[in-house]
């Protein structure tokens, strides 16, 4: 089950104006529907006020750095191809995340919509790290994804470009709701 600051689940909350599918939305997030079963709101098709949400969700899930809530997201035998990797499963997703985060340390990630059809999404994103040395790196591209029925991720794109930055030029950390490209 995805973790993400409360505020952002009173915002998608409050966004949803249909009393019956709110009610089912707040209930995918008590500790009683933690079940794989469960589907992951909101689900396609996506109108631009969901597929806002689901992008809120994914960053807020990101930026938690828990590899298991971040996995549950995808769907069993969801198919990735992160810069030059690809991959296929939840289970390799959990690995690739766990290695990912223990090697990029002070990560804070943003992501934005860019643009949306009734079952795809495509975002851009920027996220900031560090090394064990202490070097800052800025991380940044786009992803694409498409979304079975139950709203898990079945395929995830990630076009991804480095670029070396100093601690004193960080964005995210400083200013975390500025728009990911001006």
């Amino acid at each position: 089950m995805l973790q993400f600051r409360m505020s952002s689940l009173f915002r998608i909350a409050q966004a949803i104006d249909r009393a019956p599918l709110k009610a089912l939305w707040m209930s995918s997030f008590s500790s009683h529907a933690a079940s794989e079963e469960q589907p992951r709101f909101p689900l396609p098709p996506f109108t631009l006020e969901t597929a806002r949400m689901k992008v809120q969700l994914a960053e807020d899930a990101w930026n938690t750095k828990d590899p298991v809530k971040v996995s549950q997201a995808y769907t069993l035998d969801s198919k990735w191809r992160n810069r030059d990797e690809i991959f296929e499963g939840r289970e390799a997703i959990l690995n690739f995340l766990k290695k990912k985060w223990q090697r990029e340390l002070g990560y804070r990630l943003k992501k934005e919509l860019w643009s949306y059809t009734d079952h795809k999404i495509a975002v851009k994103f920027e996220y900031e790290w560090h090394n064990e040395e202490g070097v800052w790196t800025r991380s940044y591209g786009c992803e694409l994804w498409l979304f079975a029925a139950d709203g898990r991720m079945a395929e995830r794109h990630a076009s991804i470009n480095d670029a070396p930055v100093a601690a004193s030029d960080l964005r995210r950390v400083a200013h975390p709701g500025i728009s990911v490209m001006p």
